[in-house]
């Protein structure tokens, strides 16, 4: 009883967390140099982590790590490209991917996007091409009130000054129904069983 009773609080308490909103906060500043900010929002804002870049890593130390993945044999690398392939013609991934993306891009939301920019190219006409392409789509990107875009076209040269910010919401739980319809749909299957028999007949 005790058992069920803690599964059953442990299930309620993951559902829970995966019902948290999480917030991806992207600034960008440009001035000359341009300056690029993200932040991971969570738990109501009581959860906060910058995103930073990793270190880079010096040269003879990158050359040193492809030197020891590379493989021991011609035979097995071999092996590993017809795998891919084989996998990248499995009837149905290309659908089923596409279909997870389509999910995914769904499950996410602009809680506020603030654009203030003022663009310009080499040719000035080029500019006016670009702003008569984009000037369509600007009552779209204004409709909503969590939405302000402000772009300015610059005929004096190349120019792009100004800053972005947005703010996308995400309910991990809504990841869910894609995510497990991807990772059972026949096509998944076939990638998996493709996989193990490549194990076993490299294994061999």
């Amino acid at each position: 009883m005790w058992v069920l009773l803690t599964l059953a609080s442990l299930a309620a308490l993951l559902l829970f967390l995966l019902c948290v909103p999480l917030e991806l906060v992207f600034e960008l500043e440009v001035n000359g140099r341009a300056k690029f900010g993200l932040r991971l929002v969570w738990f109501f804002g009581l959860i906060s982590q910058e995103v930073k870049k990793g270190k880079k890593k010096p040269k003879e130390e990158k050359d040193k790590v492809a030197d020891q993945r590379k493989p021991a044999g011609g035979k097995k690398k071999a092996g590993d490209i017809k795998t891919v392939f084989q996998i990248l013609r499995t009837r149905g991934l290309l659908r089923h991917v596409i279909r997870l993306f389509r999910g995914i891009i769904r499950s996410f939301r602009i809680k506020e996007l603030s654009v203030n920019l003022r663009l310009g190219l080499d040719n000035p006409a080029d500019t006016g091409l670009l702003f008569a392409v984009i000037g369509p789509a600007m009552p779209f990107l204004r409709s909503s009130r969590f939405h302000q875009v402000a772009l300015e076209p610059s005929f004096g040269g190349a120019v792009c000054q100004g800053s972005l910010r947005g703010v996308v919401g995400l309910q991990p739980v809504r990841l869910i129904p894609p995510v497990t319809g991807f990772i059972f749909s026949p096509s998944m299957i076939r990638v998996i069983k493709t996989l193990i028999m490549s194990k076993w007949k490299s294994g061999k």
